[in-house]
């Protein structure tokens, strides 16, 4: 009765990438990349009884953080990037690869009506606009299908120092570390599924919100906190599919003073079918997160896009860099995570998407599924005095042609008109491209 059940299932990616102007769209600077990279990564179940191991592996990975050093850059194994961006031939070209990261290694019980999942998973609150991650931490699902409750803790950073009750350099303390709690709910109600959850961040010793916050330093004697509460719809409306996301964020970062921080997200999305699904369809996707109106109003915005949400190809896209790595929550435009331009210097986006899907074009109605959109986007405020806010025009082409059962071709194409406010968040407002070729195989 509890003999272990071992299942081994994972996936190889192979891309080729090709980018100019991306970011700064000027095209008189010399940043035309055109690279490849390679991920293997292996997922390892194994149950016995009422518990379940997984481990998530990746292979040909450093998981740096992408903010050390330009992704497109890196030229040592470990040095920049992570999660798959290093070319083939880095140093010690010709040598074994030894880059093994551990992405997922957590243990999850089933006790029927209640589950608990302890270790380093995937966490992700409504749509992702906040947060859709990997992490260490404890959860504790209650219910069913229909209705349910979901309690965490999650662990966002361990400085393994601090200046509130820990000794600098010592490891496994918990006076410094930032933790996210989280509750969560779901409840169907006809054909709509409802979903309210709120999140509690306490930063201790300053780690994320005050260097965002003030351009302080990590560190600092004093804390952070700031709440989330989010509501999230999922349904039918008449033909249509409806997804929305409502998130206020509201909270503080004190030091000597106290510095009061604010944001909101919202997302509405209205389509005939899942863009990405097997059937044809369209739709329409309106974004909106706030900006900071002046450096000298009384609350600080704290927003940005998660950045494993993406709007497009190109706009508010952190994938070239990383698949499974937090982007653009900013304050001002610093990071909580990782991030870089795309960040708007925490001024928000404000964004509309037109869709199309179009199932079985051109080769056939189970091989292929082609998406088209057109994007209009601008910053929500001005990133600074004087500037300008459209962001520009984007057109995307996205093709996925199967093979057979496990292996696709994909395809992603993006041209961005670059908008007046590259002039100052880049160097210019010259076109934008980004090519992307992928051999996807799962097993």
């Amino acid at each position: 009765a509890y003999a272990t059940d071992i299942k081994m299932t994972g996936n190889v990616r192979v891309r080729g990438i090709y980018t100019d102007n991306i970011s700064d769209a000027n095209s008189s600077a010399d940043d035309t990349r055109a690279f490849a990279d390679m991920r293997f990564r292996l997922k390892t179940t194994a149950t016995a009884g009422v518990a379940t191991g997984v481990v998530v592996v990746d292979f040909l990975n450093g998981f740096s953080d992408p903010a050390n050093a330009p992704c497109l850059a890196a030229v040592s194994v470990g040095a920049a990037c992570g999660t798959g961006n290093f070319r083939f031939g880095a140093v010690n070209f010709g040598n074994s690869r030894n880059v093994v990261g551990v992405q997922q290694a957590y243990l999850k019980l089933d006790l029927g009506n209640v589950k608990l999942a302890l270790g380093a998973k995937p966490f992700k609150l409504g749509h992702g606009l906040i947060l859709d991650d990997t992490a260490a931490g404890a959860a504790a699902w209650f219910g069913g299908m229909d209705r349910g409750l979901i309690l965490a803790d999650i662990r966002l950073a361990d400085s393994q120092t601090g200046s509130t009750g820990t000794t600098a350099g010592t490891a496994g303390k918990t006076a410094s570390d930032t933790d996210l709690y989280i509750a969560k709910t779901y409840f169907n109600h006809g054909d709509h599924k409802v979903g309210l959850f709120a999140g509690y961040l306490l930063d201790r010793d300053n780690q994320l919100l005050l260097p965002a916050a003030t351009g302080g330093t990590a560190g600092t004697a004093g804390d952070g906190s700031l709440w989330v509460y989010g509501v999230t719809l999922d349904g039918k409306v008449g033909p249509f599919d409806l997804s929305f996301e409502a998130d206020l964020l509201d909270g503080e970062v004190t030091t000597t003073s106290t510095q009061d921080l604010e944001g909101l997200n919202l997302l509405l999305g209205l389509g005939t079918s899942d863009p990405y699904g097997d059937e044809s369809g369209a739709g329409v996707v309106l974004l909106y997160t706030t900006g900071d109106e002046s450096s000298t109003d009384k609350k600080t915005n704290i927003n940005g896009i998660s950045g494993n949400y993406t709007i497009g190809n190109i706009l508010a896209d952190n994938s070239i860099n990383s698949d499974r790595e937090g982007g653009c929550p900013s304050v001002r435009g610093s990071r909580i995570g990782s991030g870089g331009s795309w960040c708007v210097n925490g001024a928000g986006y404000t964004a509309v998407k037109v869709w199309t899907g179009m199932h079985g074009l051109p080769f056939g109605e189970k091989s292929c599924h082609t998406n088209a959109a057109v994007i209009w986007a601008q910053t929500t405020e001005p990133h600074k005095a004087g500037a300008d806010k459209d962001l520009g025009v984007e057109i995307d082409v996205d093709h996925k042609h199967k093979l057979d059962e496990n292996t696709a071709v994909v395809v992603n194409l993006g041209y961005l008109l670059s908008g007046d406010a590259y002039k100052t968040l880049g160097s210019g407002d010259d076109a934008q491209i980004l090519a992307k070729f992928a051999i996807n195989y799962l097993f």
